[in-house]
């Protein structure tokens, strides 16, 4: 049998995942193959990127994943990072309220509060605002679409100002975006099962549902970066080709997938696993589909910066509450959030110091990307000062900006995905895509839909009509 090649864009974590599963299959189907993986930075990992900073290993791009099911931890374990698994010391976050920072509600539904005359959430919201949410069992509402706006569908029932201070902040913190916008199946499908078991969306989620999986927050000793090097160093020592980046996809001989490089090289293979952002993905099959080309560049990303500043410990006037606060939309913000690190992770503590990361900019507030970094410090390090009283300026900065950061996921984002689905599927060429473009943003969701898009490409490939492998490696293809 003619062994199958096939590529891999993008060394990301979901981009990884694919190549382990299509490894994964070609061995347990005993068929020779051949997976490459093309990585335009020097490094793996996309925007999960971890370095020493101040004695401590920080993330600059996510800095904790929520784990949702046994499996996830399983496929940690078979990485070899059962061991680096490291829980949160708190979870207990603030939201800022115009004067001050108050203990968010620990029971929420992605912010809604299901008992909203309990005093953690009057502190917040205040009685009217508390009464509004109560009253909602007794207000009449349509049910939404799936992919429906979930502001207006949650202000509908519980009012703007529940949204406006704690929906929308948590929002804030997973999408760099505005609730206004976003589609409540791809954002909250548990607030549409809340209403599968009862017309109140509040009596719904306080039934508790026998389905739902274990949640909990971790990260791991060496910063998330270890995951997508372990998940590297699980590939064929061939497959890896970092600082080779990938300009366009294009019909090679047959059905095969032209995969053309910076510097004029290229190979032919039977299938192409796409694991980059949605825009970068249009560049890149431009010449296989203008149409399916057009539909992933109608996908929007916000662009932040995160900061990571080290404070003198005697800069704080008072120990730090919880594991950090959010900052709701509005005039002047700056910062959106902040993360007290050594509190949240107490394995990042080093003696004498409070390590704070706060991030900057959403959909709407691009100025972080457009000022240079020392304004942006300034800017920062100000109104850190006034959520916290600061009294010393930081000793150590680390600025990372990622553009893009993180996708939309707009209202009619499903229908979008089962388009883009359809187009991939009909095409006359091999190809899947995956990453947090389409199923979710957290590191959970990208190890699934990158396994997903590798068992879909291997069954792809493996159904095809014989004789339709591609061209024979070449030298220039291994130099690649």
């Amino acid at each position: 049998m003619i062994p199958h090649r096939l590529a891999v864009v993008g060394a990301g974590v979901s981009g990884l995942a694919a190549a382990q599963e299509l490894v994964r299959r070609s061995d347990l189907a005993g068929i020779a193959s051949e997976v490459m993986v093309f990585e335009a930075q020097g490094q793996v990992g996309g925007r999960v990127k971890s370095e020493s900073f101040q004695g401590a290993s920080i993330d600059l791009g996510a800095e904790s994943m929520l784990v949702r099911s046994p499996e996830t931890m399983a496929a940690l374990g078979a990485l070899g990072l059962a061991d680096q698994v490291v829980r949160p010391g708190t979870t207990a976050a603030s939201i800022w309220n115009g004067r001050r920072l108050v203990p968010m509600p620990r029971s929420t539904a992605l912010g809604v509060p299901p008992h909203p005359l309990r005093w953690e959430v009057i502190r917040l919201l205040g009685l009217l605002g508390s009464a509004r949410v109560a009253a909602e069992p007794w207000l009449r509402g349509s049910r939404p679409g799936a992919d429906d706006p979930l502001g207006p569908f949650l202000a509908g029932r519980i009012g703007h100002t529940a949204v406006r201070r704690l929906v929308d902040p948590l929002l804030g913190g997973i999408y760099a975006g505005s609730t206004e916008l976003l589609s409540i199946g791809a954002v909250a499908p548990h607030l549409l099962a809340a209403l599968d078991r009862d017309h109140s969306l509040l009596r719904g989620l306080r039934q508790p549902s026998p389905a739902s999986p274990a949640v909990g927050f971790i990260s791991l000793k060496g910063g998330l970066q270890t995951l997508p090097l372990a998940l590297a160093r699980a590939l064929p020592p061939t497959a890896l080709r970092t600082g080779t980046a990938v300009r366009r996809l294009s019909r090679g001989a047959g059905d095969s997938i032209r995969v053309e490089m910076d510097g004029g090289d290229s190979v032919e293979v039977d299938g192409v696993a796409l694991a980059v952002p949605a825009p970068a993905a249009a560049q890149l099959i431009q010449g296989i589909s203008g149409e399916l080309a057009r539909e992933l560049g109608r996908q929007e990303y916000s662009n932040v910066a995160t900061l990571t500043m080290a404070y003198p410990a005697a800069a704080l006037p008072q120990r730090l509450p919880g594991s950090g606060f959010l900052v709701p939309r509005g005039r002047g913000r700056v910062v959106t959030a902040c993360t007290f690190l050594d509190q949240k992770w107490p394995h990042l503590r080093e003696p004498g110091l409070v390590m704070l990361r706060a991030s900057a900019g959403s959909v709407g507030e691009e100025w972080p990307l457009e000022v240079d970094d020392a304004t942006l410090v300034t800017s920062v390090h100000t109104h850190l000062r006034r959520f916290l009283g600061l009294r010393q300026v930081p000793i150590a900065v680390r600025v990372q900006r990622w553009q893009p950061a993180l996708p939309q996921y707009r209202a009619g984002h499903l229908s979008w995905c089962a388009r883009v689905d359809g187009m991939t599927a009909s095409l006359p060429v091999r190809l899947a895509l995956c990453g947090s473009s389409f199923r979710g943003v957290g590191l959970e969701a990208c190890l699934r839909d990158g396994a997903r898009a590798g068992a879909s490409l291997w069954e792809q490939v493996a159904h095809a009509p014989s004789g339709t492998s591609s061209a024979p490696v070449t030298e220039s293809d291994h130099n690649a």
